[in-house]
């Protein structure tokens, strides 16, 4: 069983107004792909360094995490990361920023 759950990026990103204050999001794609475009107040740790900046999500280990990449398989490692180090309330974006129907920041 995996240890988290998913949520269809389509279904999300319509009701994303109303859910935004229900998670942390954590942005785990590239710098270059993160400046681009990102969710609204997103957190920014790449997938391939997330075994070491992992611990900067501590003080949201209670709250509900809602990691994002490109097409949701990153996402899925850094979900695996983070529930090896006791994680529990941890989703992955399906189908990540290529379905997301929200709005979108850029820097």
């Amino acid at each position: 069983m995996e240890k988290f759950q998913h949520i269809s990026a389509a279904e999300f990103g319509k009701r994303f107004e109303e859910e935004k204050q229900n998670y942390i999001f954590v942005d785990v794609r590239t710098e270059e792909e993160f400046d681009s475009a990102h969710v609204e107040n997103s957190i920014h740790i790449p997938y391939d360094v997330m075994e070491e900046r992992f611990e900067e999500l501590l003080p949201h280990k209670e709250k509900n995490i809602l990691l994002i990449c490109r097409s949701g398989m990153r996402s899925q490692i850094a979900a695996h990361i983070l529930a090896e180090r006791g994680f529990e309330k941890l989703y992955n974006l399906e189908g990540g920023l290529m379905e997301w129907t929200g709005r979108l920041h850029s820097k």
